[in-house]
């Protein structure tokens, strides 16, 4: 905008790229030459005094692993135009392991509420793992793990809306499930919905499943305009393929499980659904299908 009494344009600067350089560092370009007048981390100044349109900005300390916190800059170019952003910074892990979505129950009970187990293919840290019911900016509720040394063959077991009442650990056969609190405000989708698991916040797809009845069609069949998005996002990364999993069979007693041992193809046939209570959450997938009444 161009300010016809002063005779000055009044065009706010603007971000072209921003983002960790490493965990001890944000990066942040603008789209014309200005000069950082402020920087905070957590609301704790950032000692920087620079002028330019590419910025490498030191943040006084290294973050940790998964970790999230505010970093704030004020810019200012050489009309006096300031602009002052907030961004959201989380840690960089460079060890996260390969990892599945193992286990889901999608029809909880008090008794038998809605939990999702991740099963980690090799070994690792977990920091900064992201899952979501649904893309990135249309899911309900995302659950970012945190900082857990893992083994190959360990789990993460998330109660994705209710408390864990037991053990914050279960051991077995040398392996271990961590069991994490979700704290999401509602439970998942019910029998249409999908499951996308990030390698960190804005990061690359890491696994996914969608799974509808089959019989519902609203958003092409999927049930909802949620499961639809997440299903074309996870279809264009190949991370998916091919037909849903049927969860008509679904009921708080039976659960979607993937094939034991971790097989993994991205599509339906990684998985099946349980006999009535055999599910194995906080333990090694075992193959009970359910066969009908």
């Amino acid at each position: 905008a161009y300010d016809a009494f002063q005779g000055q344009d009044r065009t706010l600067p603007k971000i072209l790229s921003y983002g960790l350089e490493d965990n001890s560092t944000f990066a942040i370009v603008y789209d014309r030459v200005v000069y950082i007048a402020e920087a905070e981390l957590g609301g704790k100044p950032v000692s920087y005094d620079a002028e330019g349109t590419i910025f490498s900005i030191p943040l006084g300390r290294t973050l940790g692993r998964g970790e999230r916190c505010t970093f704030s800059v004020t810019a200012e170019d050489m009309l006096g135009n300031t602009l002052r952003s907030s961004f959201i910074a989380v840690g960089k892990n460079p060890d996260v392991p390969l990892t599945l979505i193992n286990e889901i129950s999608i029809q909880g009970t008090g008794d038998a509420p809605d939990r999702v187990e991740l099963l980690f293919m090799e070994d690792g840290n977990a920091a900064g793992l992201m899952l979501s019911d649904g893309t990135a900016e249309g899911a309900r509720h995302s659950v970012v793990l945190p900082d857990i040394d893992v083994e190959s063959g360990d789990m993460v077991l998330i109660y994705w809306d209710k408390e864990n009442k037991g053990s914050e650990t279960i051991t077995d056969k040398g392996y271990t499930a961590y069991v994490i609190e979700g704290g999401s405000e509602t439970t998942l989708s019910g029998t249409n919905g999908a499951l996308i698991l990030y390698k960190e916040e804005g990061g690359s797809i890491m696994d996914g499943i969608v799974y509808t009845t089959g019989d519902d069609p609203d958003s092409d069949g999927y049930g909802n305009e949620r499961t639809r998005e997440a299903a074309l996002l996870l279809l264009k990364e190949g991370e998916w393929g091919g037909e849903s999993v049927d969860s008509s069979l679904v009921t708080s007693s039976r659960v979607i499980a993937r094939m034991p041992g971790g097989w993994d193809t991205n599509t339906a046939d990684d998985f099946f659904i349980t006999a009535p209570r055999k599910s194995t959450f906080g333990y090694h997938n075992e193959y009970h299908p359910y066969e009908g009444s």
